[in-house]
């Protein structure tokens, strides 16, 4: 196939780069070889696309071309989870020959009310695993009562942990944790035990994982404690994991989470600069006790300089300013007020400029009066004026001050001339129209 840059073995799934198949979408796609058609030179790939997998042939036209007519002429196929516009243009589509599907998941993708839920046990893991499928089911456990939810448990008990990791199937698990009776939730809990880990780090269980830790009782508190003691920092370092990290400490008591607030204490300021880490500082400073949050932040205040100034470390600084003790917020200001032309002309340190000013007391006027403590082209009024960041600073200064601070900030400012009539100084001239015009 001319499009065709680039293509990897990885066991039975393709890796295709393009820059033309799919109508113009140009990311890399993973290809799962599923049959061949009537000629072997055109062999059909399910690919996953934004609105889900489809199956197309090697070399086919863009899709932009093609409609579910065009299809079934020249497939035989289906579609599966609804037909043409209901779950999006191209919804998952399974061929007869590569897959053979239940009546009974036909029916529901025909939207026939007689399906029944004993049917559907029958079949469970053919309906739970299609979109449509899964919320027909979904919608049955939410309508009805606790024994439809046990009903569904007990055809789906064998099957809970391929549930947990599929896109659809971890709708059904999740929705029997909800909805089930408190013996047949935890239950189905008990049977993640000893695959935490796993399915945490896992795009779809670890939304299986968080759901069972805000429904688990206490007694089922200690197990996950036990899974996850020692791998904090490494479920911190995973995409999917980090935010069943965050869901514990959101969730589960206090002391239950202790070990949690252990291990970050252990590398604070190196998970306050992480991309994922940065989160779970703030869930700390949100929900642990007062000395949980004073060990995990003694080494990041000792670093507060450069943290503000750091591309995620600035979230944790201004979510001490937000939710820290008045001693945390008092160090985080002076620390702004030291160097405040240089703090609020950063990209990252002028957004904790302006959260300080935001929250806490007084911080505005001292702010203002920094940056009005020195005259001159190199003024701190000067840097912010003339910086990309800074000036955004001043235009919120200016917008929320006292006439009179709003009058010296205006004459200072025109007293620059051509440090602000140049570069990003402009866009403060509007602001300074303004000013006039309210009598200042």
């Amino acid at each position: 196939m001319a499009e065709e840059q680039l293509m990897h073995r990885h066991d039975q799934t393709h890796f295709v780069e393009s820059n033309n198949m799919m109508g113009g979408y140009q990311q890399p796609v993973w290809c799962v070889p599923i049959n061949s058609l009537a000629s072997p030179m055109e062999p059909v790939f399910m690919v996953a696309v934004p609105t889900g997998p489809y199956m197309m042939p090697a070399g086919m036209p863009s899709v932009s071309d093609m409609d579910e007519a065009w299809y079934d002429q020249y497939y035989g196929g289906h579609w599966v989870g609804g037909h043409h516009g209901e779950n999006g243009r191209w919804g998952n589509w399974r061929r007869n020959e590569g897959y053979q599907v239940s009546p009974v998941l036909r029916r529901i993708w025909d939207a026939d009310e007689g399906v029944t839920l004993t049917e559907v046990l029958d079949v469970l893991m053919d309906v739970a695993l299609d979109r449509a499928g899964a919320a027909w089911i979904c919608e049955r456990i939410a309508d009805g009562d606790q024994k439809t939810a046990e009903h569904v448990m007990f055809g789906a008990q064998p099957h809970v942990l391929s549930l947990a990791v599929h896109e659809f199937g971890r709708e059904v698990v999740t929705a029997l944790i909800e909805r089930a009776s408190p013996d047949t939730a935890n239950n189905l809990v008990s049977q993640l035990f000893g695959h935490l880990l796993d399915l945490s780090r896992h795009p779809h269980g670890c939304r299986v994982v968080q759901h069972a830790i805000e429904h688990c009782p206490k007694e089922l508190q200690g197990p996950i404690q036990e899974e996850l003691r020692g791998e904090v920092v490494s479920c911190i370092e995973s995409a999917h994991a980090n935010f069943v990290i965050q869901k514990c400490i959101q969730s589960l008591p206090r002391l239950a989470t202790h070990f949690i607030v252990q291990e970050v204490s252990e590398q604070a300021v190196y998970l306050a600069r992480h991309r994922f880490g940065c989160r779970v500082h703030q869930r700390i400073l949100e929900h642990a006790s007062e000395s949980d949050v004073k060990s995990v932040l003694a080494e990041v205040m000792r670093s507060r300089n450069p943290l503000t100034c750091d591309e995620f470390g600035n979230y944790v600084v201004q979510h001490i300013l937000e939710f820290g003790a008045s001693d945390l917020q008092e160090a985080v200001v002076k620390t702004l007020l030291s160097d405040i032309g240089g703090f609020g002309s950063h990209k990252h340190s002028s957004n904790v400029v302006e959260k300080a000013m935001a929250v806490v007391p007084d911080a505005r006027d001292r702010v203002i009066d920094a940056i009005l403590a020195h005259r001159g082209a190199r003024s701190p009024l000067a840097a912010l004026a003339s910086s990309k960041y800074g000036n955004f600073v001043i235009q919120h200064i200016l917008e929320d001050c006292t006439p009179v601070q709003r009058k010296e900030l205006g004459d200072r400012l025109r007293a620059l001339g051509s440090v602000l009539r140049r570069g990003f100084g402009k866009h403060l001239i509007p602001l300074l129209g303004k000013s006039d015009s309210r009598g200042c």
